[in-house]
């Protein structure tokens, strides 16, 4: 009987353990809000768009190359939202691509400022396009 017992007690401490090891081994993800808001014109007659984004970095130290350039950050995100049509935006693709576009154009501005990379995915919180 006390065998069972240790059994049991030996099977359930180590799974438990190993659930601990797995959560602990599970990586932080990091996010930072872009504020203010970006609003841009867009290519063509009388059309713009308004947006909230969200980073997810690899790091803190990311996080803080991006605070320290931020004028940097937000100027090659305004000159690639501005350069897009209303019509290549509006779809749910292409508001992909220009989130694919817009991790290159983060990482590209981070390794010419801070000698890093490190966005991994970029998320629009708020998207108004007129």
């Amino acid at each position: 009987m006390r065998l069972v017992v240790l059994l049991c007690s030996f099977i359930l401490f180590t799974s438990t353990a190993f659930a601990e090891e797995e959560a602990e081994a599970a990586p932080e993800i990091i996010y930072l809000a872009l504020t203010p808001q970006f609003t841009v014109n867009l290519l063509g007659d009388k059309h713009y768009l308004r947006t909230s984004i969200q980073l997810q970095l690899a790091s803190d130290e990311i996080k803080d190359a991006i605070e320290a350039n931020d004028p940097a950050i937000r100027h090659a995100l305004i000159t690639l939202l501005s350069n897009n049509k209303i019509e290549d935006i509006s779809s749910t693709s292409g508001k992909m691509e220009l989130q694919d576009k817009a991790v290159k154009a983060l990482n590209e501005a981070l390794k010419k400022y801070a000698n890093k990379e490190g966005v991994d995915a970029v998320f629009f919180t708020e998207f108004v396009s007129q």
